[in-house]
């Protein structure tokens, strides 16, 4: 039973066997001591592996190939919608600052749809699909493009397609339902980018190579984005070519980066002009594919993936550093975890 005043969060899961999930879980946190509890299953879906939630719905896909019904599905409050994902194994998707269009990464096709939402927020067709060629140096992962990521920047009209298999992170700017690519910026190849994560001022971000496991700092210029840093996120530490979740602290002083083959987190503290790597913390599981920072900034909750399970870490706000609370739960294949902005309960779960 939910307790009052215990934080909640979505997880996103994949459910094929030998998983033993149902689609997406809820988890509650106990603020005072941070013990994790399983709560009954929001929505039954296979694979949804990210999940975004905006005042007006909750959006996640599956992550199968087109052929076998990669889906997007918009969760409101008990009327549910879904529309085909035109590409492979969709892994990521982000929803304007307006809430005019709602993009989708496709790692298996390596392009990204971009879908218009109506004004109660429900996405109503494809606008277009956006696709560059490109590979990498590592040719078991980078034969072809990945995207990776999609973010819609809240100070520009511009989205942002991180891609993997190409070593490239794009700018497009978003003109009447045209996206214009306005920027190539190409990272080292073979790094492999993953993800990224800007400030609020949008004037910096940090993006998560998984492939080289480095941490790269980008700066914005008169002439556009370019590389001021690049860090090993593990130094002198063994390569697993897996680094995985980034995120920056509310108050943009620290940088955490999960590193699944090592099962850690590493920690930047990047409130000076260059990033200064602090150290390590252990997972509490196998393969941590994601995490998350609450938004009160006391507690971090992270997704081990191929140990079935969430743990539960303290926060130091002056330091950043994590400890442990050794409380756990036990979710299959758990790899995205994000906490609820509100409360909304599931009514029922119809799909149009």
């Amino acid at each position: 039973m939910q307790v009052s005043g215990h934080l909640r969060f979505f997880i996103g899961t994949y459910t094929d066997a030998p998983s033993q999930s149902q689609g997406i879980a809820q988890i509650s946190l106990n603020p005072q001591t941070g013990e994790l509890t399983l709560l009954d299953d929001f929505y039954p879906l296979r694979n949804p592996s990210y999940l975004k939630q905006t005042r007006q719905a909750l959006y996640s896909f599956s992550e199968v190939a087109q052929q076998d019904g990669a889906q997007l599905v918009c969760m409101q409050r008990g009327i549910n919608h879904a529309l085909p994902i035109l590409g492979d194994y969709p892994c990521h998707l982000d929803v304007c600052e307006n809430n005019q269009y709602l993009a989708v990464a496709n790692y298996g096709s390596g392009d990204v749809n971009v879908f218009a939402l109506g004004d109660d927020g429900v996405p109503r067709e494809l606008v277009t699909t956006l696709f560059e060629e490109g590979k990498g140096p590592n040719l078991d992962r980078q034969a072809s493009p990945h995207a990776h990521q999609v973010v819609f920047q809240r100070t520009e009209k511009v989205l942002v397609s991180v891609d993997l298999g190409s070593d490239a992170i794009r700018f497009y700017h978003i003109e009447q339902n045209q996206f214009l690519l306005q920027q190539t910026l190409a990272l080292t190849p073979g790094s492999g980018p993953r993800h990224l994560v800007f400030n609020r001022a949008e004037d910096k971000a940090y993006v998560v190579c998984e492939l080289s496991e480095t941490l790269v700092v980008l700066t914005k210029t008169d002439t556009g984005w370019q590389v001021s840093q690049q860090s090993d996120l593990i130094p002198n530490g063994e390569k697993g070519e897996a680094a995985s979740a980034i995120k920056l602290s509310q108050d943009e002083r620290f940088i955490y980066v999960s590193c699944r083959q090592q099962n850690v987190l590493s920690c930047f503290d990047v409130s000076q002009p260059t990033a200064q790597w602090l150290g390590l913390t252990d997972c509490g599981g196998g393969f941590p594919r994601d995490f998350t920072i609450s938004a009160c900034g006391e507690w971090v909750v992270v997704a081990n993936q191929h140990s079935n399970n969430l743990t539960s870490f303290r926060r130091d706000l002056k330091t950043g550093a994590l400890v442990a609370t050794g409380y756990q739960c036990q979710v299959g294949a758990a790899v995205w975890v994000m906490e609820q902005n509100n409360v909304w309960e599931q009514k029922d779960n119809s799909t149009d």
